[in-house]
């Protein structure tokens, strides 16, 4: 039995902590985590795996964690969600760069679903750049590609697509790490 675990709250390290020890405390094991800081908070996010009493051990244990937190938990009865069938999916990077403010986020996200690509990871982030004080966002997403849809086609069209926002962006397979 699987346990997605979302919790959100102010100290991150010692939040992420606490959630590991319940982990662990419940004989469970962690298949994906990530801990990020967002604004003046935290959020962390766990893929927990384990026996049912384990898992009932954990929910137990994370309905009672500090009333300033906010945890939510959501069971996956079936074992096999991890995989969803698409081994011969491509996985590709898509990094874009803009002014903060625009709706790129928004467009971009729409132009991957309605081509058929599934999103396995989307990150955003806005900083200052140093030299002309102008603040900027960089989106950063891992997509998957299933059989059947040309790449060649679809980055000229995203990247058609990018400029036509007047964005900059990268369209690239993801390079294994030796």
């Amino acid at each position: 039995m699987q346990l997605i675990v979302t919790a959100i709250g102010d100290n991150g390290s010692d939040l992420f902590e606490r959630l590991l020890r319940g982990v662990r405390e419940s004989e469970c094991q962690i298949r994906e985590c990530r801990m990020t800081r967002l604004g003046g908070g935290c959020a962390c996010f766990l893929l927990v795996h384990g026996k049912w009493n384990h898992i009932a051990k954990l929910e137990s244990g994370l309905a009672s964690m500090r009333p300033g937190e906010r945890i939510f938990f959501q069971r996956l009865e079936a074992e096999n969600r991890e995989d969803d069938g698409r081994d011969g999916d491509l996985l590709y990077v898509a990094d874009i760069v803009t002014r903060e403010g625009s709706d790129v986020l928004d467009d971009v996200v729409a132009f991957f679903t309605h081509h058929g690509l599934g999103i396995q990871d989307l990150r955003c982030s806005s900083y200052r750049l140093p030299y002309v004080n102008a603040m900027v966002s960089t989106i950063h997403l891992l997509l998957r590609i299933p059989p059947g849809i040309a790449v060649l086609s679809l980055r000229d069209e995203f990247l058609d697509f990018c400029e036509q926002m007047q964005v900059d962006a990268i369209f690239e397979p993801v390079k294994p790490v030796i």
